[in-house]
């Protein structure tokens, strides 16, 4: 079993783990001894090889294979990667197999994965392991169609997730003046500055402010997003908002193949520690887009309008629609309504209708 350790006179962790020839290997990390963040990263890293010691002798590997296989997003893999790699370190840990996974295990794993210490800074929460453990049903489902395991433990087993935030906080007008602030300074890089403004002005989602300049027509002043949530099949096009236009003529003029390159991995979470700095801890990057939301509701656009602009957000524009905006409904409400008995004023309950409080 893979560990992390620390060697005498060294500032940095060490792991050992066993090699494809089962033979016993030592390298270095650039972890550091003395950062908590450090020490909780070493230990997870000596996890997942002590998971893939494990594997080789109980005969999880048909899993991976079945989540490569598996028709959804790149990014969606990359979900089911992550959830199913802390699924097999419990199991390696508390020495189990997949089959034996029962409600029990389940319960245990609730609290077992609400307190591993934080490897990205945040430690995950309850209804994160409860997704993890709807994968672990879908792969308890796919196991017996596909006769690798005949457990039917997890067949009838139902968790409900906790109440989520649905709705993020908006932007105000100082909040972007601080924010903006923040990305002039010189250790920021572009791509933080070109997908703010993208957002902002267009309300995309992050990973779509990745946009091709050959989609950006400045001629006939139209935005197209060719890959957003739902792949190439829901592109969709807006007119250029003219916030932004300046800023992608001057883009388009420097010779660039596309307006921001995101980084691999994790660019929300760049944006969540830039956003803690500027002392806004409750927003998130997603927050642009309820923001564009937003003021196009109080701008007094309509309900379709708002959906075609935001690319169909159905879940966000109507709730924000359904809980804010009523001033067109006023004239409707009293359609169709029968009319009300005449009130006699000189009509007094008797006694024995009279509420005594």
């Amino acid at each position: 079993m893979a560990f992390a350790y620390i060697k005498k006179g060294s500032p940095y962790f060490f792991i050992r783990a066993k090699d494809a020839t089962n033979k016993w290997r030592t390298r270095s990390t650039r972890y550091r001894i003395d950062n908590t963040l450090h020490r909780a990263q070493a230990k997870a890293e000596a996890a997942k090889l002590s998971v893939n010691e494990y594997r080789k002798t109980t005969g999880h590997g048909w899993v991976d294979e079945l989540i490569e296989n598996h028709p959804v997003s790149p990014l969606t893999k990359v979900y089911y990667r992550n959830c199913w790699f802390h699924l097999s370190r419990f199991i390696s840990e508390k020495k189990i197999s997949l089959q034996a996974f029962s409600a029990n295990e389940c319960e245990v794993y609730l609290r077992w994965r609400t307190s591993l210490p934080p490897t990205n800074g945040k430690r995950a929460g309850r209804n994160q392991a409860c997704q993890d453990l709807k994968i672990l049903k879908w792969i308890h489902r796919q196991g017996r169609l596909l006769g690798k395991m005949d457990s039917v433990a997890l067949l009838d087993y139902r968790i409900k997730r906790g109440p989520i935030k649905r709705v993020k906080p908006v932007f105000t007008d100082n909040d972007i003046a601080i924010v903006r602030k923040a990305l002039k300074e010189e250790h920021i890089p572009d791509w933080m500055r070109v997908s703010f403004e993208i957002s902002l002005a267009t309300g995309c989602r992050l990973r779509e402010t990745q946009i091709p300049l050959d989609c950006v027509d400045l001629k006939n002043r139209i935005l197209t997003f060719p890959s957003p949530k739902g792949g190439a099949t829901k592109s969709f096009s807006i007119p250029i908002p003219a916030a932004i236009e300046p800023m992608l003529a001057a883009i388009k003029a420097e010779g660039r193949k596309i307006t921001c390159e995101l980084p691999k991995t994790k660019p929300s979470v760049r944006w969540r520690r830039l956003l803690d700095s500027c002392g806004l801890k409750n927003h998130c990057f997603h927050s642009l887009r309820v923001t564009r939301v937003t003021r196009l509701r109080l701008a007094g656009c309509s309900q379709s309008i708002a959906m075609r602009l935001v690319n169909h957000s159905s879940t966000l524009v109507h709730e924000l629609y359904q809980r804010h905006c009523v001033e067109d409904l006023r004239d409707a409400v009293n359609m169709g309504a029968t009319k009300g008995a005449p009130v006699d004023a000189s009509f007094s309950p008797s006694p024995q209708m009279q509420l005594s409080f």
